[in-house]
């Protein structure tokens, strides 16, 4: 058998790239017997704002998810929501970072759902130059509709599935969807801090503020208030995602760049801003 008699398929909005990206948006298709049962649709608030360039790409605007639930209130009600059934995705280990990377950040333990990948079966299956979604929907005269949101792209990648049975019939198989890693297994690596670094990761830990001495690219160094959150690794380098007190919004801090750091006892709460 190709498909599980019972899944979801899903498709995420984000802010950019896993693990510092956050989640702008989730659409997902509950699928039972060859049948869609039910949709899920829903914005996030990233608490932080959208890059321009990130906004050419799927048109969510900061003003767009600005009453929107944040992940922390939206994830536990998704996961709830799919249950234990298989996760599918298109390019699924990204989809699949963005839930567990969120999950970190707030506390939750992931639950075990298989994940499976549309992409994966495509390039194995098909004789094609480029297998992304857009161009699949249109070679293979696919439903049309629109794209890089995430409801559309998880009914694009249903269509997608649906194609690669009629064409392929018993010969595709689920291990064509790849082995089905759980979703708990795309938590990020934990990042080994020296101990010169310690303390931001025993700052976000225990939810202190640091006064933090910051190198920029251009080599000048300022001082902020920061408020630790998540400690991670991102291609070569270290980073710190942290709620700068100044803004009121999360940013993201190289940890290389990290001069200095001591905890700021006197500090009065903040809390992250609106961005409208």
């Amino acid at each position: 058998m190709g498909l599980p008699r019972e899944f979801v398929v899903f498709d995420t909005e984000t802010t950019g790239m896993p693990p510092g990206a956050r989640l702008v948006e989730i659409g997902a298709l509950k699928v039972r017997g060859g049948n869609i049962i039910d949709r899920y649709e829903q914005l996030i608030y990233p608490e932080t704002p959208i890059p321009p360039g990130v906004i050419r790409v799927h048109g969510i605007e900061d003003k767009d998810v600005a009453e929107a639930p944040t992940a922390a209130e939206a994830l536990p009600k998704f996961l709830k929501w799919v249950g234990k059934l298989p996760l599918v995705g298109h390019n699924v280990r990204f989809d699949a970072s963005m839930l567990a990377v969120e999950a970190v950040r707030v506390g939750l333990i992931l639950p075990e759902n298989p994940t499976l990948c549309s992409l994966q079966a495509s390039r194995g299956l098909l004789k094609r130059r480029s297998h992304s979604l857009e161009n699949l929907v249109r070679e293979l005269e696919l439903p049309v509709a629109d794209h890089h949101r995430a409801l559309a792209d998880a009914q694009h990648t249903l269509h997608l599935l649906w194609k690669l049975e009629s064409l392929f019939g018993r010969e595709f198989h689920r291990s064509h969807l790849g082995a089905g890693a759980p979703l708990s297994s795309f938590v990020p690596d934990p990042v080994r801090l020296p101990v010169s670094r310690a303390i931001l990761a025993e700052a976000a830990a225990q939810g202190e503020a640091i006064d933090l001495n910051y190198r920029l690219a251009n080599g000048h160094i300022y001082r902020t208030r920061v408020s630790p959150r998540l400690i991670y690794r991102s291609g070569k380098h270290g980073w710190m995602e942290a709620l700068c007190h100044d803004a009121c919004f999360y940013k993201s801090y190289r940890l290389d760049r990290v001069v200095g750091a001591q905890l700021a006892p006197d500090a009065a709460p903040v809390e992250a801003r609106r961005i409208r």
